[in-house]
């Protein structure tokens, strides 16, 4: 069996086996479980990645498992908490696995401005520390310009609600968009709705312009 790979959702083969191995750091790995729950094509990749490991059990040595394998079972468990209704899954944009992370939907979580328009919530890690993976929500008000910037690493941004284009793309819900350090771009939201993404950084943005790099230590992105 083979899969074709949207462009906008650029994840590679190598990023399922190494989550369904459960090898991805802690941040990563919530990034792909929450792409599963929106994404019917991830989740029949990762399924298949699965299969296949399973079939190969009774051919290797037992080995300890990873920290995160629990993890991995549980964000496939059918939901049986306050949160198992699908209609409020849909409702709070919030897949299955971060609302059981945040304890909440995200129309009911807080969270911290930045800077007119723009408000993060912090999950895992520090967005004030030069490296490490760390995980955030960013809610960005429809119609917005972001900063033209750069990385330091890789930024994995998971669409859960509205929409942006960057250059001639447009990234919706269930898409993820992959970056590295050699990418430059200034995301513009599109009108109509707030632009939701789950994003995991491995250091702080490289802001291109002097007013944005003036309030970023302030800030922490």
């Amino acid at each position: 069996m083979t899969f074709s790979v949207d462009k906008k959702i650029k994840i590679s083969e190598d990023i399922i086996t190494e989550y369904a191995a459960g090898n991805l750091s802690p941040a990563k790995h919530t990034v792909v479980a929450c792409q599963s729950e929106i994404c019917e094509e991830v989740s029949s990749r990762i399924m298949f990645q699965e299969q296949i490991a399973a079939s190969m059990i009774e051919e290797v040595q037992t080995k300890i498992l990873s920290p995160l394998f629990m993890g991995n079972v549980l964000a496939n468990l059918p939901p049986q908490d306050k949160f198992s209704s699908n209609n409020t899954n849909i409702e709070n944009n919030s897949p299955r696995t971060l609302s059981h992370l945040l304890g909440c939907g995200l129309n009911e979580m807080k969270w911290k401005s930045l800077i007119p328009g723009v408000a993060v919530h912090d999950i895992l890690g520090n967005r004030h520390t030069k490296d490490g993976d760390r995980l955030y929500l960013l809610k960005a008000k429809g119609g917005m310009q972001m900063p033209n910037h750069g990385h330091n690493g890789e930024e994995w941004t998971l669409i859960l609600k509205g929409s942006y284009n960057v250059g001639d793309k447009t990234f919706v819900r269930g898409d993820l968009h992959i970056e590295d350090e050699d990418e430059i771009h200034s995301p513009h939201i599109n009108e109509g709705e707030d632009c939701i993404c789950l994003v995991m950084t491995q250091g702080p943005l490289k802001m291109k312009g002097w007013l944005p790099r003036l309030v970023q230590p302030l800030i922490g992105i």
